[in-house]
Parts: structure tokens; C-alpha cells; sequence
């Protein structure tokens, strides 16, 4: 029996890709209004902030199991406490979109999104198509706080899961902000971080591959010009 943790806290494209920052493409209609109601009767019983793990934390490179029953009382437990952490990095720190189960130590494929329109749940979430155009971007990681990796990710996916009434649903031909945002997070329910392979590109001249978040915002230009995409934080 998995048990909660508590961690520390304290390809390019054949053509060209012209560069483009995200939109919300988030859909209000994938929202269930409970799952709202729930997180916040779990934040009032539960007023301790969640914490992340940071990476050198174990939870992060273990193998996440399958969900298989939505009605065991752990899992209801894990999911909202995801969704509570990640509603607490949002409101601490002005964005996040993303957080997967083994960020909170919980080693289970299931990730909590949040793109504006209140939580969603992904459970056993995998990718079953993935464009051959490509887009490269400078990623970053709640659990690599204030660093930037820059990774090469399809343009778009498709991707099969199940929601938080345990029906499977199909999302085809993802757009690119969310695209690149669920191969993140299914890259953590894979045991992967972004620093495990950057992007690096031989026509680059010497630049770097991974960068401070405080040497980004000194010259955010320079290193936009150097990927394809740029994210636009949602909140």
C-alpha cells in the first residue's frame, strides 16, 4: 500500500516553425464542477499547505503505478491534496498549469491540471499519437525551482485517460500550449525531468542548454529568440 509522503519543500519540424506563445485552449466543458466543491471542503479540513518535491527527492524517479480503483478513500485523499498543491503553488506564486502525483511523493499516474477554468484530473493519462513537427521551448519545473532546460517536444499530441467520473475520454490533436505542457507531465509519470535530455542544437554557437530563471529574465529576449516557443504563464 502506497502511503503519503510529506517531502521537503522548503524534433524540430521538417519546415520551419514560425514562433508562437500558448493560448487557452483549455476547455470549461472538461471541468466538473465537484471537483471544485471537494477541493475546497478538503482545504478547510486540511489548512497545511501541501509540499513539492525537489529534485534528489526518490518519489521523482520511482515507477508510478496505475490507478486502478477512483473510489479507494487514498486515492480520493492523494487526488485532492495534488490539486491543493498546485492550487498553493498558483496563488503563491501567480502561475502553474500542471502537477503530477509523484510531485507530493504520491507515486501514482495521475496528474491535476488547472489552465483557468478550475481543476481537472487526468488519471492513467497516456500519449497515443504524436506529430512529426516539432517546436523547441524553454521549460521549466516546480520541482527545479527557477531553472530552465531548453527541450525539443512534438507540436501536438493526442491522449487517452480517464476523468474524475472514471469515464475513458479522448483528446486528438492537442494544440501546442497544451501539448507541450501534458509531455511534461507525462514525462513525470515516466520517472523523466526536463533536465534528463536537453534540447541542444549544434547551429547554436556554445549557447546553453539549461539556464537560470533570474539570467532569463535579464535577457528573456536573447533566449526567446534562441526556440520556437515561448509559454505564457496561466493562471
Amino acid at each position: 500500500m502506497l502511503k503519503l509522503h510529506r517531502c521537503l519543500f522548503p524534433l524540430r519540424s521538417v519546415h520551419q516553425f514560425w514562433r508562437s506563445q500558448s493560448t487557452n485552449a483549455y476547455s470549461s466543458e472538461w471541468v466538473l464542477p465537484s471537483l471544485q466543491q471537494d477541493l475546497e471542503k478538503f482545504s478547510t479540513l486540511n489548512p497545511l499547505p501541501a509540499s513539492i518535491c525537489l529534485i534528489g527527492d526518490p518519489h521523482l524517479r520511482r515507477s508510478n503505478e496505475l490507478v486502478l480503483n477512483l473510489q479507494d478513500g487514498f486515492i480520493q485523499a492523494a487526488k485532492l491534496r495534488l490539486h491543493r498543491a498546485l492550487a498553493d503553488f498558483r496563488r503563491k506564486n501567480g502561475f502553474g498549469r500542471g502537477m503530477s502525483a509523484c510531485q507530493i511523493g504520491v507515486n501514482l499516474r495521475m496528474i491535476a491540471l488547472n489552465l483557468g477554468y478550475g481543476p481537472l484530473t487526468l488519471i492513467n493519462p497516456r500519449i497515443v499519437w504524436a506529430s512529426s513537427d516539432s517546436i523547441t521551448m524553454w521549460d521549466d519545473c516546480m520541482s527545479i525551482p527557477r531553472m530552465l532546460v531548453k527541450k525539443q517536444r512534438a507540436k501536438s499530441i493526442s491522449i487517452v485517460y480517464t476523468d474524475d467520473n472514471g469515464h475513458e475520454k479522448k483528446w486528438n490533436e492537442l494544440d501546442v500550449s497544451i501539448s507541450e505542457l501534458l509531455q511534461h507531465e507525462i514525462d513525470h509519470l515516466n520517472g523523466i525531468l526536463n533536465i534528463d535530455k536537453p534540447f541542444i542544437d549544434n547551429n547554436t554557437n556554445g549557447k546553453e542548454s539549461i539556464i537560470s530563471m533570474d539570467q532569463y529574465e535579464r535577457d528573456k529576449k536573447y533566449f526567446d529568440e534562441q526556440v520556437d516557443y515561448t509559454i505564457v504563464p496561466t493562471v
